[in-house]
């Protein structure tokens, strides 16, 4: 990077940092491009060190300098060490040292080893693996594999090999060495040393072995022919104890016709899994295509409708081979899967004899109106290929216990976890031992509500942790009974969901006899927080406050944690602290000149709404908010909202729905109610909520009931097209990309992919629960078109023409309806732009226009020409008319 560009960034930075001491303003268009946000960060594994970078929500130019810039900081001194022109930095050497590639300035690259305490660098391979315990790299050039310790600067260097694989810590070599005997596999060098002998092939057609360094097993293929290369004898290897054993001679692959690369081994080598050899099939003769005319046929029977074909949804699947099994020890060949089946998941641990299959065979042409993809699930026996049908439709992941003695599935019928035992076939229902729902009871959609989660298994692997809505619970996989609440309900005592502390969200292997941290999120007042859970159930909070709180990263080697910590008023920052939550400090200030702007502030509110239910919803609020001052209000929302409350909001352009903090920073009173829906009624619970907490708000006297203005977007856009189809209560909407007739919608196309509605009203979002036929009457009534007449309020409809999702003829329709009806109402059509707007000059212009309608309507600002004289055809691009009529 040349000091002109160094010093234009640093100017950049200095103006950012000192705009928050400035007087402050409103945010603007100026302000987004100031915003960053912390980019791949990550935690050394010593936890002596954190990598970061910079990156502009809104500045390509900014970002196309600043990109390859990488800022560490040292948690012991507090100091941050900057590196410019480096792209893919990756720590080694247990984080004491960082490799990356260095960018010249004629824009080609060379990769660097740089230990991180005093910048010694040394030039590594582009394509070297990297050490990350020890500072050692290591990469092949031709038949040389080269072992660099980068603190010594000294290599170590074997010729003759073919193939290689490093294993362990201090990395020990397997490799296949080209010698005078032939090509030996070797195992245990260092670099200083060729290792032991594994096996001589004195074919020469050993060049290449599988390794699985978590077992220090693998196997390799030899030829039995050198003429023949096809011909080869199959063998496996233990490093643990050097033992190599044949155990497929070529003759008897080729009796089962076997493909060699499918080999799977169970219990030791006595059984192994298979697929055949593909079928040689009799080339077709080319055919001609008959281009005279074109028909397209739609068939009830097919799987996935022409449409849908025709956007890539269906597609020729490579043919899934059927699997077998071999017993080794009787000479038996079992077939355990058909063709064409949906897999095969066999059973964790060292000597498994289970699997489990899921068919979703039965449920391939119901894709139309069902949105989870159902499976019936079977027991396979790998012993003899038996299969044993467990449960049917399911649609949520099976898990295997890590030793492969039990089977977890949650059953949507019974809404629970069931436990099976494969060798007795006995299914444990958790709820008859638990008395509490294990899926979400807030889940409103018609399709089978998730369960709340499994955490993981306890390290012995002889229990499941699962979650109800707030606790943890520890589940006896071979006596139920004594399963029990590892959080002794504390969690539904004090309204606080609990879960076990999972960065990685991987899946856990807990010890249950030790402290485990546990992720605290209180339901009530929405803050977050980290706590201590001991063997025994006591729960003691490390950390919690007004805040949004959550472990991005765990050091692997040290006691070290890297969190972010952020509230509607603090950023998305990088924090770090021990493990215990301790000496918890601040890394990083990502966006310092916030502070030069009105932010405002924002609150929970709960009310009762009109089903007698308690709702609640985030109320922001301008800064210096008066009570007894009128303000301009609206109301926006999209599903639930309230858990968001301390999700610190970034500013920036409108693609759909308004940018909150800058309409809080304009002046503007923001609200957004959380709207849960009763099945069959997606309309009238809106209007429950939306409309009872707006009125609560004005009754309060906390908004002016006839400044309120109204938006949504897609699916929230449908529901205030509705509500202002029930009431005059908003003094204008804006109605984004919304569905306005569900008789007709119902049976429509979406345009991204070409697949029927059906499922988002029977199965999914749009929260039906049933066919057009079934519920006619429901279906007229949630469609605002057909009531357009008793719409009243000032609508801003904005619905583009190549929208994917939700169908443009829709907003136009409804245009149409209103302009018909002699109503105030204007659409946009941003051409060529789909359901958010992705054109930054579109989203400038959406943004200016959406401001000017609701400032006209709640701010009393005049009219802008746009809104009064329209934009004809042969004005378009001309004359975007912003300026206001006078």
């Amino acid at each position: 990077m040349n000091m002109y560009r160094v010093i234009f960034i640093s100017i950049v930075l200095f103006v950012i940092t000192l705009s928050g001491y400035s007087q402050k303003r409103e945010l603007d268009e100026e302000a987004y491009k100031q915003w960053r946000r912390v980019d791949n960060y990550e935690l050394a594994n010593n936890g002596a060190w954190v990598k970061f970078r910079y990156m502009f929500y809104d500045n390509d130019s900014l970002n196309s300098l600043i990109c390859n810039t990488y800022y560490f900081y040292e948690l012991k001194s507090g100091r941050i060490r900057i590196l410019r022109d480096i792209d893919s930095p990756e720590f080694f050497a247990g984080g004491n040292w960082i490799a990356f590639f260095r960018i010249g300035g004629d824009g080609t690259s060379v990769r660097v080893a740089h230990r991180l305490k005093d910048g010694f660098e040394i030039h590594i391979h582009a394509d070297a693996e990297l050490n990350y315990v020890v500072p050692q790299v290591a990469y092949k050039e031709d038949d040389r594999l080269i072992i660099l310790n980068v603190a010594e600067r000294d290599s170590t260097i074997l010729t003759g090999v073919l193939q290689y694989c490093l294993y362990g810590d201090q990395w020990k070599v397997i490799c296949v060495h080209q010698e005078d005997q032939g090509y030996v596999l070797r195992y245990g060098g260092d670099g200083n040393s060729e290792g032991k002998v594994l096996y001589v092939d004195k074919t020469r057609s050993l060049d290449n072995f599988y390794f699985y360094e978590g077992k220090l097993e693998g196997n390799f293929f030899v030829c039995t022919d050198t003429n023949d290369k096809e011909k080869q004898d199959y063998y496996t290897f233990s490093l643990t104890d050097g033992n190599v054993e044949k155990i497929l001679g070529a003759e008897q692959m080729a009796q089962l016709s076997l493909d060699k690369y499918s080999i799977q081994f169970l219990e030791g080598n006595k059984r192994f899994m298979y697929r055949k050899e593909g079928v040689q099939r009799v080339k077709a003769k080319k055919q001609v295509k008959d281009e005279s005319f074109q028909l397209e046929l739609w068939s009830w029977h097919d799987p996935v409708v022409p449409s849908e074909q025709a956007k890539g949804g269906f597609y020729k699947k490579r043919s899934q081979p059927a699997m077998y099994l071999y017993d080794r020890e009787n000479g038996k060949d079992y077939k355990i899967c058909e063709e064409n089946h949906s897999g095969l998941y066999v059973a964790e641990g060292e000597n498994p004899i289970f699997a489990y299959e899921k068919d979703e065979k039965p449920y391939l042409g119901q894709k139309d109106w069902r949105h989870d993809q159902r499976f019936d699930l079977y027991l396979v026996d790998l012993r003899n290929g038996d299969h044993h049908l467990l449960a049917k439709e399911l649609t949520r992941s099976v898990h295997w216990s890590p030793q492969g003695n039990h089977l977890l599935y949650f059953d949507n019928t019974k809404l629970s976890w069931v436990v099976v035992d494969p060798l007795t076939k006995q299914q444990n229902i958790l709820t008859d031992v638990i008395p509490f729902a294990l899926y979400d009871e807030l889940y409103d959609r018609p399709n089978p509500a998730p369960p709340y989660g499994l955490a993981g298994w306890s390290r012995d692997g002889k229990n499941a942790i699962v979650y109800d809505r707030f606790d943890i619970w520890v589940i006896h996989l071979d006596e139920i009974q004594k399963s029990y609440c590892w959080t002794k309900g504390e969690g539904r005592e004090n309204n606080t969901i609990l879960r076990l502390l999972d960065p990685g969200r991987n899946g856990l292997s807990v010890d249950l006899s030790r402290d485990n941290k546990v992720e605290m999120f209180d339901w009530k007042n929405k803050n977050q927080g980290l706590g201590n859970l001991s063997a025994n159930g006591k729960l003691i909070p490390l950390v919690q406050g007004n805040f949004a709180f959550s472990v991005v990263q765990e050091a692997k080697n040290a006691n070290t944690m890297l969190c972010m910590k952020q509230s509607y008023t603090d950023d998305r920052d990088l924090w770090v602290c021990d493990g215990q939550g301790r000496r918890l400090r601040k890394v990083i200030d990502v966006n310092p000149q916030q502070c030069n702007y009105k932010w405002g502030s924002a609150q929970l509110v709960e009310w009762t709404n009109y089903k007698g239910k308690n709702n609640q919803g985030i109320l922001y609020l301008p800064d210096g908010y008066d009570k007894n001052e009128s303000y301009p209000t609206i109301v926006t929302f999209y599903e639930t909202h309230s858990s968001e409350l301390h999700i610190h909001p970034v500013p920036g352009l409108s693609q759909a729905m308004i940018d909150i903090p800058t309409y809080v920073s304009r002046g503007y009173v923001v609200f957004q109610p959380d709207v849960y829906i009763e099945i069959g009624k997606p309309g009238e619970s809106a209007y429950d909520a939306v409309v009872s907490g707006t009125r609560a708000l004005a009754d309060r006297g906390i908004i002016d009931s006839c400044r309120v203005g109204l938006q949504g977007h897609s699916w929230s856009g449908f529901l205030v097209a509705y509500l202002v189809s029930r009431t005059d209560l908003f003094k204008c909407v804006n109605i984004g990309a919304a569905t306005v007739n569900l008789t007709s919608v119902y049976t429509a196309l979406r345009e991204g992919s070409g697949q029927p509605n059906m499922f988002m009203f029977e199965d999914w979002q749009c929260r039906m629960g049933a066919t057009l036929w079934e519920d006619l009457d429901g279906y007229i009534a949630n469609s605002p078109l057909l009531f357009a007449d008793k719409i009243h309020t000032p609508v801003l409809i904005f619905h583009c023409d190549q929208d994917e999702a939700v169908s443009f003829y829709d907003g136009r329709n409804l245009f149409l309806a209103l302009r018909r009806l002699q109503r105030p109402v204007w659409m946009l059509n941003y051409m060529g732009q789909g359901h958010f707007l992705t054109s930054r000059p579109a989203e400038v212009d959406w943004t200016i226009r959406l401001q000017q309608f609701f400032d006209h309507y709640l701010k009393d600002i005049p009219m802008p020409r746009w809104m009064k004289e329209g934009i004809n055809i042969n004005e378009r691009g001309m004359d975007q008319k912003y300026d206001l009529v006078r």
